[in-house]
């Protein structure tokens, strides 16, 4: 009797290690290159220092998430939606180095990126810390305060005079607003029939990720209002706290929030 072997094959709709990696890095670097663009309405100067970077958070991400296929069929629409505005962002981010006032468009191919992901882990209905209805607004606050974070951490490094003063103000706004919609998601999935797994994760993480990701960074901003010689340190090491905070939200949620 000929006995037949079932293939063992992993689950589609988690992730490993590595493709929800590529997903955090390049929304970051989305979040840095559209905070960037807007920036440039206002005057801001983004240089080859600002931009290569976000730039290559993108790449870096994108090429993580096409060497381990991350999630399921149910968003490979939105994966061909993100693939499709990396190919008008990488040029775009290119030539906007020789004339920088195509930096003003980079916001919108950008905000593309970032969108595609997030609805392409909202499509993965089975898990509900994912398709919960505000998953899709956290993911997208958190890029862009790690984006302001990425900005004020580059910007000592990359910036003659450091960055301009509304930037300390972007972030603080981003950090608050992320850190609302976090109280919200995390009351109204805690609150629901939920797995009994997934709310314990979520309850442990919330004190460390708002307590290091987002009252430290608000306090470290205050710190820089107040003694203005402290601010560029404080401001840079505020700007570390956000990202390291927005990329443990996001890892927890892809990885262990299942």
């Amino acid at each position: 009797m000929t006995e037949t072997r079932e293939e063992t094959r992993p689950d589609p709709a988690r992730p490993d290690g590595i493709a929800a990696t590529g997903l955090v890095v390049s929304g970051s670097g989305a979040g840095l290159l559209a905070i960037l663009s807007l920036g440039g309405y206002g005057g801001l100067d983004a240089g080859a220092g600002l931009v290569l970077p976000g730039l290559a958070l993108v790449g870096l991400g994108l090429l993580a998430m096409w060497l381990r296929p991350a999630l399921s069929a149910e968003g490979e629409t939105w994966r061909r939606v993100a693939a499709i505005a990396a190919l008008v962002l990488f040029p775009l981010c290119g030539a906007a180095l020789g004339w920088p006032d195509l930096i003003r468009l980079v916001w919108l191919p950008a905000l593309v990126v970032l969108y595609a992901q997030a609805r392409r882990i909202e499509a993965v209905r089975a898990i509900p810390a994912w398709s919960a209805p505000l998953h899709l607004p956290l993911l997208l606050t958190s890029a862009f305060a790690e984006g302001s974070g990425l900005l004020l951490l580059l910007a000592p490094l990359t910036m003659a005079g450091g960055a301009p003063d509304w930037t300390a103000g972007l972030m603080i706004a981003l950090v608050a607003a992320r850190l609302l919609v976090w109280m919200a998601y995390r009351r109204r999935l805690t609150g629901e029939t939920v797995p009994a797994a997934t709310a314990v994760v979520l309850l442990a993480f919330s004190t460390p990720f708002t307590l290091g990701g987002n009252v430290i960074p608000l306090a470290l901003s205050i710190v820089a209002g107040m003694m203005p010689d402290l601010a560029p340190s404080a401001l840079a090491a505020a700007g570390l706290a956000v990202v390291a905070g927005g990329w443990a939200l996001r890892l927890v949620i892809l990885t262990r929030a299942t």
